[in-house]
């Protein structure tokens, strides 16, 4: 068994300590970044079709910086739920304006996969969708944010929850 020598552990003990530190503080920065989140949970992972449109409501104060705007989807594997989510997304600025954009929840069929990833899908998923990779908010104040789902008239199920995200960008 080979030894190490004091200055060497004292060097190996700093270099960690030091990793550590850099990944809190990426994680941190990140976390510091993000101006307003919100997640709706479906009550039995189903976002029943009475409830197809969700809405927002973030107060927004800095004008300069710019942010994305991201959603993420948890889901879980089944066979009821839709092969895709189409989705508009509009935001309502504090005077009166609006902007709208869409975009679309894909969900691979279970046939078209491989057998090993077929099983590792079969507990959960996630997906993140940008919205807008790059918005100024040129008002301060209250925004609203609408997002409707536009897939079908029935329950998409084993659809656990939806969470909206702003996050400023670094300049």
């Amino acid at each position: 068994m080979k030894r190490f020598s004091l200055p060497k552990l004292i060097n190996i003990f700093f270099m960690l300590l030091l990793m550590g530190s850099l990944i809190f503080a990426c994680k941190q920065k990140k976390d510091n970044n993000i101006v307003f989140e919100q997640t709706v949970n479906f009550e039995n992972d189903n976002w029943d079709f009475t409830h197809r449109t969700l809405e927002f409501t973030a107060h927004i104060t800095d004008t300069v910086s710019p942010h994305s705007i991201e959603m993420e989807l948890k889901y879980g594997d089944d066979d009821e739920r839709v092969d895709m989510m189409p989705v508009s997304f509009s935001i309502t600025s504090p005077d009166g304006g609006k902007t709208s954009v869409s975009s679309a929840f894909v969900f691979v069929e279970q046939e078209d996969v491989p057998d090993f990833t077929n099983k590792a899908k079969q507990l959960s998923g996630t997906q993140i969708r940008s919205l807008y990779s790059k918005k100024y908010f040129n008002r301060s104040g209250d925004y609203h944010f609408r997002l409707n789902r536009h897939s079908d008239k029935f329950d998409n199920y084993n659809i656990q929850s939806l969470t909206l995200r702003v996050i400023r960008l670094p300049e």
